[in-house]
């Protein structure tokens, strides 16, 4: 007979995405399971940190894989690659400097 798991699944909007991609985190065993369903990609951990640095590292590789084979890319490859590629551009702005910032590090780097 088949023991029975309680598995206590939480889901999250991916940061970045403007809610079109969803990660999934979920404890399995003694083992963290972080997944995007949009996508159909998993990430194994043996914490919930290492899982979803796993899963985001995958992520930015899956989408390089895409970006760079965009000619061949069948129907379904398209949707994921314009799914990726909005998270992409999010993060890329979020990491990018204001002008305002760009001023105050040229002020300091000025005075030295």
């Amino acid at each position: 007979m088949r023991q029975v798991r309680k598995t206590h699944v939480s889901e999250v909007a991916l940061p970045w995405s403007d809610g079109l991609l969803s990660a999934r985190i979920k404890q399995v065993g003694e083992r963290t399971v972080a997944l995007v369903p949009e996508l159909g990609l998993h990430c194994y951990g043996s914490s919930q940190t290492e899982a979803v640095f796993r899963l985001f590292t995958i992520l930015l590789k899956y989408y390089r894989q895409l970006h760079s084979h965009q000619i061949r890319l069948n129907e379904k490859g398209k949707e994921h690659l314009k799914l990726l590629s909005v998270w992409v551009e999010g993060i890329e702005s979020r990491m990018k400097m204001s002008s305002d910032e760009r001023q105050i590090l040229s002020i300091v780097g000025a005075k030295h």
